[in-house]
This record gives C-alpha cells, structure tokens and sequence, in this order.
C-alpha cells in the first residue's frame, strides 16, 4: 500500500467513502446472501429436510413462494451493518497498518493480516445488532416483518443481550475476513505492479478483488455458518450455547462438509461485492485526492 502523505491525512473523509462503496455492493449482492442465510440453516439439527439444495433451487424456491421481495429481506439492517461494519473495518485498516508499521510501501504481510483482524474485529463488534436483525430476517419463511418489529420482538423477548447473540463467532469472522480482505488486495496489488508491471486502474483492481473474493470465501465459510446458526436462534429455539457447542453439534450431525454450506453462494456474493466495494472505493479515493490502496 502506498504511503500516507499529507493529501491522504483524512481519516474521516476515508471512513465514509468506504462506507459508501460498502452500502452500494451490499445492497447490489443481497438477494445472494439471503439464499446463502437459508442454505447454512437448511439441514440444521439432524434435520433431513432440504428445501433450498443449493444457490439456484433457492433462489427459484424463494421466489415462488414467497416472491420477489422475499430475496430482499433484512435489507435495510445489511444497509446498516455495511454502513458500520464496512465503514469501520475498511476505514480503520490503514491506521492500524500504520501505527503496527512505519514501513510504508514495504509493509510485511503479517503486519497488513493483523491490521485487518483489528480493524475487522472492532467493526463485528460494533455492527453486531445490525447483523443479527439482518440474519433474523432474512431467516424468515413466509411473512415479511419489518426492521422494526423485529428489534421490538427481540428486546421484548430477549432483552437487549439478544442484539449481541454471536458476538463471538462474528468478531472471529469479521477479524478473519478483514485480514483476509486486506492482506490478498494489498499484497497482490504490490505483487502485480512489483512483477508484471501493473499499472494503477480499473484492471488491477478487478483482477485483485476477484482474486480476494476466492480467498475469503475459503477462510471464512466455516465461522459465516456457525455465527449464522447462533444469530438466528431466537429465545424459543435455543439449540447451541456458544460458538464450540455449535460447531461440536454440527459436526457430529452433519459431518465436516456442513461448515462449507453456502460456500458457492458466499463465494458468488464475494466475487461482485468485492469487486463493487473496492473498485468504488478506489474511485472515490481517487476523486477525492487519497492514494489507492
């Protein structure tokens, strides 16, 4: 990553900027998460029921019997949590690299992975409310129940403990996938234009985003399905105690391959918002007068 001059000295002005490229990708890819939510439920608890099977056979069952809107559910709390989460995990990355490291262009990898897990980790735990109003949601067959409703439910039924359900198991996630994210762009950035002679633009973001898209589905899918399973739960379904007793449950009922359940949708879902966050964020940085990444 290049360093920071005086032009770039605008951590705020980065922070929103991240978030609205985050908010743009997130709402462009959310009819895909909502299929990846049912498909790391379906098969919960020894059941043999599968209704979804995969991306496409969800989709077409979604809408056809709930319809079109259906796919959107719990879009407005994603909103929030990109407005949050993305904002915070992506605009906090550079300061931490730069407090950990004073390197600048020669930033180790290691040192790009922890400001990720740190910057990731702040904006899980920030966001966490908004992630599991947006699991709750999406979660549901049938009836559509506003944002709203779903908080008051929730407070009433739960207390305000039940908005930090999955605290663990989504820092975990949100450290894991923002070191993830930020060491593979950075680094294969600062490969491309060190060996192939790249040049900053479109392509070289494209091709960084794409590959970035790949790595985090392979990392993250186990902790995405685990923290999915805890978050949906609601005071009336109670089946795990926590992130270990989740994975020992889904373990021994539905074997390893369970904890890579809506891989291809997460994976599909990672490609274009990948590709969408960090492409815009890249412009509007550009734009705005603050080096690319």
């Amino acid at each position: 990553m290049n360093s920071i001059g005086p032009e770039e000295n605008k951590p705020i002005l980065r922070m929103f900027l991240a978030g609205i490229a985050s908010i743009a990708a997130g709402g462009s890819t959310h009819p895909v998460d909502t299929v990846k939510v049912r498909l790391q439920k379906e098969g919960e608890g020894k059941s043999d029921v599968k209704k979804y099977k995969n991306i496409l056979r969800g989709s077409y069952v979604i809408y056809k019997e709930e319809g079109l809107r259906a796919l959107y559910k719990g879009l407005s709390a994603s909103l929030g949590r990109e407005a949050t989460y993305s904002t915070l995990r992506l605009g906090l990355y550079e300061p931490f690299k730069h407090m950990i490291s004073q390197d600048g262009e020669k930033t180790s990898l290691g040192v790009k992975f922890f400001a990720g897990l740190m910057s990731g980790s702040t904006g899980a735990i920030v966001a966490n409310p908004c992630d599991v109003l947006k699991i709750r949601l999406q979660s549901i067959s049938g009836h559509h129940q506003s944002v709203f409703a779903e908080i008051t439910q929730i407070l009433h039924h739960e207390g305000i403990l039940g908005l930090y359900k999955g605290t663990m198991p989504n820092l975990l996630r949100g450290a894991i996938l923002t070191g993830t994210k930020m060491a593979t762009y950075d680094q294969t950035k600062q490969w491309l234009k060190e060996h192939f002679e790249f040049k900053e633009g479109f392509s070289l973001q494209f091709v960084c985003s794409f590959a970035t898209g790949l790595m985090l589905s392979i990392t993250t899918a186990p902790m995405d399905l685990i923290k999915t399973r805890i978050m949906s739960q609601d005071a009336g379904h109670k089946v795990y105690n926590g992130l270990m007793d989740c994975a020992i449950k889904t373990f021994k009922q539905e074997g390893l391959g369970a904890f890579y359940k809506g891989f291809f949708p997460q994976w599909i879902r990672f490609g274009p918002f990948n590709i969408i966050q960090l492409i815009v964020w890249e412009q509007l940085r550009t734009l705005c007068g603050i080096k690319n990444i």
